[in-house]
């Protein structure tokens, strides 16, 4: 028997050359019934799996995932692909802005600001219109914040991204929590008052877990220092972004 996809002599029920399944059977109604299962039930066992473990323990579960136990846990780029996704969509669906569309709605009036010509505006706005991919530009700056404040720990800078990867995605639930409970109670100010503090307190929280060799005040010491590094290298790059459109 030769396989379908590469022609190679197979002898098995899989290919040895490229793994395909030696009987790939006819596309019917029952292909397609299989195809939806082992698309959402089977592959997104570990994405809601991931979710789970991260609501109840974070920082472990991503210590578990750098160290090497990965079976059962989502991809981080794409964990954070899909709830920016998934929170953008909902945010559209209820009529209301995202964190950073209300940051931009603000910035753009700002009537004093000295950089709010058309064409910066026009940058903002095409990272809120693109809600997901804004998340992965702002994350390598972010985690070369925690690489710094944390650099004498043994993480290297792409494990920070993983870290700071699972965490954000993370913080796309919270935010789409906390979405719909404004939009169902229509007490925004309330809410909008108390959701940053979940977002920041769960960064804390994961933090405190992951890096759990450290006393807890030195790294909550160092979490802001974190903060604060993102917060000048963001400056930074607006003002780079001032200067060259």
């Amino acid at each position: 028997m030769n396989c379908k996809n590469c022609n190679a002599e197979v002898n098995g029920s899989f290919c040895s050359n490229c793994g395909q399944k030696t009987n790939v059977g006819i596309i019917d109604f029952k292909y397609l019934l299989s195809e939806l299962n082992n698309s959402f039930f089977q592959v997104d066992h570990g994405f809601f799996y991931t979710i789970k473990q991260l609501a109840i323990a974070p920082g472990y579960s991503i210590k578990d995932f750098i160290n090497g136990k990965r079976k059962n846990y989502f991809k981080p780029i794409t964990f954070v692909l899909i709830l920016s996704t998934v929170y953008a969509l909902i945010a559209g669906f209820f009529d209301e802005r995202t964190m950073l569309g209300d940051f931009v709605t603000g910035w753009s009036n700002y009537k004093n600001s000295k950089v709010s010509s058309n064409d910066k505006i026009l940058v903002f706005q095409w990272l809120v219109k693109n809600y997901a991919y804004a998340m992965l530009l702002f994350l390598p700056v972010f985690s070369l914040g925690s690489y710094l404040s944390f650099r004498k720990h043994k993480y290297n800078y792409f494990e920070h991204l993983v870290l700071n990867s699972f965490v954000t995605g993370q913080q796309a639930v919270i935010y789409t929590f906390f979405l719909i409970l404004k939009s169902i109670t229509k007490d925004s100010v309330f809410i909008e008052a108390i959701y940053m503090l979940f977002v920041l307190g769960y960064a804390f929280w994961s933090y405190l877990q992951f890096f759990n060799n450290y006393k807890k005040i030195k790294t909550i010491l160092l979490t802001i220092l974190t903060y604060v590094f993102y917060l000048i290298f963001m400056s930074l790059i607006g003002l780079v972004l001032s200067l060259l459109i």
